[in-house]
């Protein structure tokens, strides 16, 4: 992997209510000032058409993967780098089916504009061509969160770019080997990929706050 690249076009949204105004979002473009918003359409309109121009790195910011464990008794445990807190309850069951539904309509909005592009979710195979999509799990938490939704966007971009700016090997802050992948179901449900390996490939998680050098 090539690592300092600043070449690319990143945008995060913070998974919510479109309609409650619950989600935000916030997009870092390589010569441009942020912009951030609560308009989901708006959103997909401004990435689709940077992606004429760069590559693209694409989070939300709720679980996009579960873990798949082998013992029925941790079925619906916490992830690892999570703490105790089980992803299936609470917090992290809302915002876990609000991502599907999200997750969904944002894929297949970029994926009508961006029709030829190609979708990973490997960050050691980074996207080169413009409009080809890069695509990231956000987890903005406790002491690291912002003022509002699109402000917690905003911090998981800035914690991207660092990243990919840096010049240095990084790791997700979620370590899951076996997974069900929800990212990965939504890529083939909006034609981003016909790849059934995608179901079971965990992606990077972003966390701010978190060590992605150690």
């Amino acid at each position: 992997m090539s690592y300092g690249r600043a070449d690319v076009a990143i945008g995060v949204i913070d998974v919510g209510s479109p309609k409650g105004g619950k989600l935000g979002w916030a997009i870092l473009a390589p010569n441009a000032d942020p912009v951030l918003g609560k308009d989901l359409d708006v959103f997909i309109d401004a990435m689709t058409a940077l992606g004429s121009n760069w590559p693209l790195a694409v989070g939300f910011e709720a679980p996009l993967f579960i873990p798949a464990p082998a013992e029925a008794l941790k079925i619906l445990s916490g992830r690892k780098g999570e703490g105790s807190r089980p992803w299936s309850a609470g917090a992290g069951a809302t915002v876990t089916t609000a991502a599907l539904a999200v997750v969904t309509y944002t894929l297949a909005g970029l994926r009508r504009g961006l029709s030829r592009a190609v979708a990973s979710t490997d960050f050691n195979s980074l996207p080169v061509r413009p409009g080809d999509t890069f695509f990231f799990e956000a987890f903005v938490t406790a002491a690291a969160k912002g003022d509002d939704h699109a402000d917690d966007a905003f911090i998981a971009a800035w914690q991207v770019k660092t990243l990919l700016e840096g010049g240095r090997a990084y790791r997700s802050a979620i370590d899951e080997p076996e997974v069900f992948s929800l990212l990965g179901a939504s890529l083939l449900r909006t034609g981003w990929s016909t790849d059934l390996a995608v179901l079971s490939a965990p992606c990077l998680v972003v966390k701010p706050g978190f060590d992605h050098y150690s």
